[in-house]
Formats: C-alpha cells, sequence, structure tokens
C-alpha cells in the first residue's frame, strides 16, 4: 500500500474571501467563496466549461432562529493531497487508487460563534464535501429543516 501526504498551494483571489482548489491533473477547479453578507459558496469547472454553477452552502436549521446560512468569516483554511492505491480483494479491477486534492475551510459565525468546517475533496472525475463541526458550547444539538421536493414523471 502506498500513502502519501503533501501540502499543496491554492489560488486565492479577491480579498481574501475565496480559495480555488484543483483535481490532481488539473482537469477540475472548483472555487470556493463567501458572499458580502457571509455567505458561503462553491462552484465547479471542468476544463474551464462550468459545470456546476455558483452554488451556496450552508444549513437550515428547524427550531433554530439561526441557521448555519450566513454572516461568516473564514478562520482557517488547510490544504493537502493524497494518493494510495490498495489491492481488491475481489471485482473486475485489482488495484483501486484513491488519489485527491483537499481543501478545509474553517468558518465561524460572527452572530452566534458557532465553528463549522466544510472540506471538499476533488478528485480526477468528481467533487465531494462534507460538513464538520468541532466540539464547541454553542452548538451542542440541532435539527436540521426538512424540504420536501416533489418530481413529475
Amino acid at each position: 500500500m502506498k500513502k502519501i501526504a503533501l501540502v499543496i498551494s491554492c489560488l486565492v483571489f479577491g480579498f481574501g474571501y475565496g480559495q480555488q482548489l484543483k483535481s490532481p491533473n488539473g482537469s477540475f477547479a472548483m472555487d470556493f467563496s463567501l458572499l458580502e453578507n457571509g455567505t458561503p459558496t462553491y462552484k465547479l469547472t471542468y476544463q474551464g466549461k462550468e459545470v456546476i454553477k455558483t452554488s451556496k452552502l450552508g444549513l437550515e436549521f428547524k427550531n433554530d432562529k439561526k441557521s448555519l446560512l450566513n454572516d461568516f468569516v473564514i478562520t482557517d483554511t488547510q490544504t493537502s493531497t493524497f494518493d494510495e492505491t490498495w489491492k481488491t480483494v475481489w471485482g473486475e479491477e485489482t488495484e483501486i487508487r484513491n488519489h485527491y486534492n483537499e481543501l478545509a475551510v474553517t468558518l465561524n459565525q460572527k452572530e452566534t460563534n458557532r465553528l463549522m468546517t466544510i472540506r471538499f475533496r476533488l478528485f480526477n472525475d468528481g467533487l465531494g464535501f462534507r460538513y464538520e463541526f468541532p466540539q464547541q458550547k454553542n452548538l451542542v444539538y440541532f435539527v436540521i429543516k426538512e424540504e420536501h421536493t416533489e418530481f413529475a414523471m
């Protein structure tokens, strides 16, 4: 098994409100930024063509007046790259490569002093992200508001 962890650099654009992350082969580029009201956003391009337009990030709470949607400032950013190859036990492929560049953006919501980290992983064939919440006194328990979407067939 091969593991490599290296620090990669990210391009800063605007007035320190955003970061750009590229896939290992450079085909994808993900831009993270904050709007003027502190709303986190991202967009994704593939070979210079926009595939995901600027989209808002955050969580709306069911029973809380102040959801995790805006009023954020960036308190920290960390970048890294990961590359490992592992052998499968069965299947069509004998080896699987797990190779991505990562950007972790830690945000502080000014009014509530709540912390949230959004961790992006950009692969040569796609993007994933997740929300992380460090232990903190201002965010112990929450319920995310449900949204129901109907689809016509």
